[in-house]
């Protein structure tokens, strides 16, 4: 990595951490480019970021960088995170220097104002969400990352270029990330807060209030908890859920309150709970330092504005105060970061069960999602529930992930232990897309397969959770083999591009219909299947693949159907998302199943599959 010329000389980055970094970021970039070229290695940079820093899923991030390449107005990069829509442009080792910096920030506020010079739909297509948002005047968050680092002088002369911003402007927010901002972001997976949050610490007033566990349960004036959330601003609440709902019923009830019934308030709220490192208080004001709010984030920012809004003599002129529940912990002084971590994690995730909050974030709190960490790593998975958290592990850590031999030929892309990460969303899709046989929701509504999302319970229940692991191990093995080796991924001009998921879910599908065939059943869901049946075939490597390549001559004959066609025509991604599953295109998916099995009857596979089926 080039660090060297631009490094500031008083930045110097915990060793082990940063060269887990580093040697992520090379190992992606070496298995994603066949030719080593400039562009190529740029693209997979931004990919990277998008996973590890941002988060997203795999189909989250093909849909952001699509817009990348020919004509793309400095943009490499466009996704919505947090409820923001946000801009990206990532600079990999020298292509990093202060006249893309300054140029950044000129792209940003050209695309947000004027039509792009591009003839391409999805340049056109992103641009006018860009327009749009900026028209409505929502934040429209602008990161330009690089690996290498910001210098001093580079610093100076962005600060001095944001000055001239102008006003019409001020809902871009622009963030630049070098070497050392990737790996505070990296570290705060580990359970650190951001640098800039540690040892802060923030005065509160209070009112009655004991003491006992380390913690302070207390009354506290409306307006002054107000000025309290007013001060510390975003600070206080980077462990909570990072969703904060505005406009919803919840908030519009804390706002009638406070504006009619102020008195009551107290009656009505739940209050909120903070976790600090230390607090000392004395004569009615307490000290905390590096405050988090766990829960009551809502009700916490919703003051926060309310009061923020009114001038200083509307406030004097309030007639009743108004009381809130606050209820302050202080973790253990010899608490490492995780376990400060792990305890803010357990209060957000119990307190706030009840909440119409949803969000990714859910996944890092969700107690199956724990468990079934604890599983895959059984099996020598390595389960990443929070992307990018893999990076953060001790090299030997890392190294004890080796998979499951029975299965790891399934496995064929990847390097070292990396290739034995499996991303928890991606895990969660392929379980839907497979065992509960919807393609389209795993495709197409992937954010409503998070905890507490849409389709959560349906997918994720206590029938769910008695299943064995298998059934949540195969799935994604099959999506890895389809991708790695069958190339349903991005690249191929075909149906397979957006097909994935199809994939798995035709693949179980297929065995389903075996099944029923073979045994004389009429079995409606794989799930009803022996997961015994499914223990022997993935055992059978060879019997295995063939299968799967069976599989793909299913989906090509189905997509060359004439009626799939037509339902198709120009949008493969729309009809995949929002059209596969219906009656009569899911009725000939099954047709040409029964077709491709009849003509394997006579083969070996049809032989080798009977046996195996009879023996379960």
């Amino acid at each position: 990595m080039a660090t060297t010329k631009n490094s500031k000389n008083s930045r110097k980055v915990p060793h082990q951490l940063a060269k887990n970094i580093e040697e992520s970021i090379t190992d992606y970039l070496n298995e994603n480019n066949e030719i080593s070229n400039k562009v190529g290695i740029g693209n997979s940079f931004c990919e990277w970021v998008l996973y590890n820093v941002f988060e997203l899923r795999e189909d989250e991030v093909l849909d952001a960088t699509e817009i990348s390449g020919k004509f793309d107005n400095g943009i490499d990069a466009v996704f919505e995170y947090n409820g923001d829509i946000c801009v990206l442009q990532s600079k990999y080792e020298s292509s990093h220097n202060i006249d893309s910096m300054i140029r950044f920030i000129a792209d940003c506020q050209r695309v947000a104002t004027e039509l792009p010079i591009s003839n391409r739909n999805i340049v056109l297509e992103m641009c006018k969400k860009i327009r749009q948002a900026h028209q409505n005047k929502e934040t429209i968050n602008c990161y330009y990352i690089t690996n290498n680092y910001i210098n001093d002088w580079e610093d100076a002369q962005k600060k001095s270029a944001l000055k001239h911003v102008g006003e019409e402007f001020k809902n871009l927010k622009y963030h630049f990330y070098d070497f050392d901002k990737i790996h505070e972001e990296i570290e705060i997976k580990q359970g650190m807060l951001p640098k800039e949050f540690r040892n802060k610490s923030f005065r509160l007033p209070i009112q009655e209030n004991f003491e006992n566990f380390g913690t302070i349960v207390t009354m506290v004036k409306i307006k002054h908890f107000a000025d309290f959330v007013i001060d510390g601003g975003n600070t206080l609440f980077h462990s909570n859920i990072r969703n904060h709902l505005k406009g919803t019923k919840i908030n519009q009830g804390i706002k009638k309150t406070l504006k009619e019934e102020l008195n009551n308030f107290w009656y009505y709220n739940n209050g909120v709970t903070i976790v600090c490192d230390e607090y000392n208080f004395m004569g009615g004001l307490v000290n905390i330092t590096a405050p988090q709010i766990v829960n009551g984030c809502q009700t916490a920012k919703t003051l926060a504005d309310h009061f923020k809004n009114m001038t200083i003599s509307e406030v004097n002129s309030l007639t009743q105060d108004g009381y809130l529940l606050v209820k302050i912990i202080k973790t253990k002084r010899s608490a490492d970061e995780n376990s400060k971590k792990e305890l803010r994690d357990k209060i957000t995730r119990y307190t706030n069960s009840q909440n119409a909050v949803k969000g990714l974030d859910f996944y890092a709190l969700d107690s199956f999602q724990r468990d079934l960490k604890i599983l895959f790593n059984q099996y020598g998975y390595y389960y990443e529930i929070q992307r990018g958290s893999f990076i953060t592990e001790s090299p030997s850590n890392q190294k004890s992930y080796k998979g499951n031999e029975k299965y790891n030929y399934l496995i064929t892309s990847g390097k070292n232990s990396k290739k034995f990460v499996l991303p928890a969303k991606e895990v969660i899709q392929s379980f839907t897309a497979g065992i509960k046989q919807m393609p389209n929701v795993a495709y197409g509504r992937a954010n409503e397969l998070t905890p507490l999302g849409a389709q959560w319970e349906k997918i994720i229940n206590e029938e769910t959770k008695k299943l064995p692991l298998e059934h949540f191990l195969f799935p994604y093995l099959v999506l890895k083999y389809a991708k790695d080796e069958l190339k349903y991924k991005a690249g191929p001009n075909d149906f397979r591009k957006n097909a994935a998921f199809l994939f798995v879910s035709t693949y179980y599908l297929f065995l389903l219909t075996l099944y029923n065939r073979i045994k004389d059943k009429n079995f409606e869901n794989p799930v009803e299947i022996n997961s015994e049946f499914y223990k022997s075939l993935f055992n059978n490597k060879e019997l295995n693949i063939e299968l799967l390549k069976t599989n793909h001559k299913i989906l090509r004959s189905f997509f060359r159907d004439t009626i799939i066609v037509d339902e198709v025509g120009d949008n493969l991604r729309g009809f995949v998302q929002n059209k596969v599953h219906k009656p009569r295109n899911w009725k000939i998916l099954e047709l040409k199943i029964d077709q491709i099995i009849e003509d394997i009857e006579d083969e070996d596979v049809y032989t080798d599959i009977t046996e195996l089926i009879e023996n379960n």
